[in-house]
């Protein structure tokens, strides 16, 4: 095997159990709360930062982090965001108090959203055509796996560990996994950025000079857009607060963000007129492929976020089940994810675009299938729904989501490439955290358990219609190879 084989195979390990350790985490997470909020004495809104502060700070820091590892490359960040992450467990493990243990999932939420776009990058820069595809194929296998054995090992440690300390002991379930692969990570990463992305940047830089040199300005490539980065992430925070954290506010917080994405947007053509290095590269907004796909992975990741929440609603409050019942009936949607992502990489392969189009309509059709059934108040029929239906919804969710990641990256440039998975991740992020608010609200406004399930079902529906349509707008000719 030559060495770069075994450095990419290395990094593939690498990268997918990094998956697998931060959803761990964050799954098992919710199952600690209960224990943690007696133990602290936790109000209701420590409570809410404790559950919505690690999503707030990932979220902050996916485009920054991807910022700084195509700039100086990926190692340093990435091991500097999975320490953060160990760390930030730990000291959530020992805390005394309650501000202490929001405190420490900020951190960890902050090492994580250094930690992912890393991985994707590195994905990126590692591996082409099929091999590409299969690398983010079992990148979302990982995740898959990790929201089906979180519940069960999280319950697990929490019945059997001794009262005051199950809820520590789920905290620290991903931690031992975190610092080996820390360990492992110093050992097997390449230093620097790769041969493509200096190429690329080289290349760019060459551009940015002649075009600045032709206004007269002066070359700044190869910078860290300090400003851009700030502006830009005081959009995003403005944006996730009422949505994530559930701060009050929300028109004002929406005016926030507008007023600083309109500042980031004068700020970052600034850049560019002066051949400065701006956060978002050009090539990659103007790119109709990279926005299109981005556009239909918000659309059905925040669709399949949201209709998982209402199902598992459907089953503890609609039909009375414990709650690890209801874990137990929603694991084949998990287990099917599962095995659609380890054969998504076919679609991209053989059938491009086109194929993921007809995946995602086949989908949109089964939440629609989904809804109609739940909405009969049959038990029978609901149990077919939310377990048959669902099984192969999460089939054809698998098949989608790593395919189509796979073709949107492939639109990204080789010197963006972090930018570009942050950018994916952080409006998944976004559409995540909206459409649990969303599904949550409409199930429990509806009259009775059954109507919610079915509202929010067809909701979720209109928006893998959308996506749909979108991934059907986008005509360019692109299939991996």
């Amino acid at each position: 095997m030559k060495p770069r084989d075994r450095t990419s195979g290395r990094v593939l390990a690498l990268g997918v159990s990094t998956g697998f350790v931060t959803i761990i985490d964050q799954a098992a997470f919710s199952f600690a709360v209960p224990g943690l909020r007696d133990d602290l004495g936790a109000d209701a809104g420590q409570v809410q930062w404790l559950v919505a502060g690690y999503s707030l700070a990932f979220g902050a820091a996916l485009l920054p982090g991807g910022r700084l590892g195509d700039v100086f490359g990926r190692r340093v960040p990435y091991l500097v965001g999975l320490l953060l992450f160990a760390v930030g467990g730990v000291i959530a493990a020992g805390a005394g108090d309650a501000n202490t243990a929001v405190v420490a999932r900020l951190v960890q939420g902050l090492g994580a959203g250094l930690v992912n776009p890393q991985v994707l990058g590195y994905f990126q820069d590692l591996f082409t055509g099929p091999a590409r595809a299969k690398a983010l194929g079992a990148y979302t296998v990982a995740g898959s796996i990790a929201g089906l054995v979180s519940p069960p090992a999280a319950g697990w440690i929490l019945a059997t560990a001794a009262p005051g300390l199950g809820w520590r002991f789920v905290v620290l379930l991903s931690v031992p996994v975190a610092l080996a692969l820390f360990v492992v990570g110093l050992a097997v990463l390449p230093s620097g950025r790769s041969r493509a992305a200096a190429a690329a940047a080289a290349a760019a830089a060459s551009a940015s000079r002649g075009t600045a040199a032709t206004r007269g300005g002066r070359d700044s490539r190869g910078g860290l857009d300090l400003v851009g980065l700030a502006l830009l992430m005081a959009a995003i925070l403005a944006l996730m607060m009422p949505v994530t954290a559930g701060v009050p506010g929300g028109p004002l917080w929406l005016v926030v963000a507008a007023i600083a994405g309109l500042a980031f947007t004068g700020w970052e053509r600034r850049v560019t007129r002066r051949g400065g290095s701006p956060v978002l590269d050009p090539a990659l907004v103007r790119s109709r492929g990279f926005m299109l796909g981005t556009g239909v992975a918000t659309l059905i990741f925040g669709a399949g976020l949201g209709l998982g929440i209402v199902s598992t609603l459907y089953l503890i409050d609609g039909l009375g089940l414990p709650a690890l019942t209801a874990a137990l009936l929603l694991a084949p949607r998990a287990l099917g994810m599962a095995l659609g992502s380890m054969q998504s990489w076919r679609v991209a392969t053989r059938f491009g675009r086109r194929g993921i189009t007809f995946v995602l309509a086949a989908g949109a059709m089964a939440v629609a299938v989904e809804a109609a059934l739940v909405s009969t108040g049959s038990e029978v029929l609901v149990l077919i729904a939310l377990v048959g239906v669902g099984t192969v919804h999460g089939v054809l969710y698998g098949l989608a989501i790593p395919s189509n990641q796979t073709l949107t990256l492939d639109h990204a440039p080789a010197h963006a490439a972090g930018v570009g998975a942050g950018v994916l991740a952080l409006t998944q992020r976004l559409a995540g955290a909206v459409c649990l608010a969303v599904g949550i609200g409409l199930f429990l406004a509806a009259p009775t358990p059954a109507a919610g399930f079915a509202t929010a079902a067809a909701v979720f529906a209109a928006l893998s219609a959308a996506a749909v349509a979108i991934s059907a707008f986008d005509r360019a000719p692109v299939r991996v190879h």
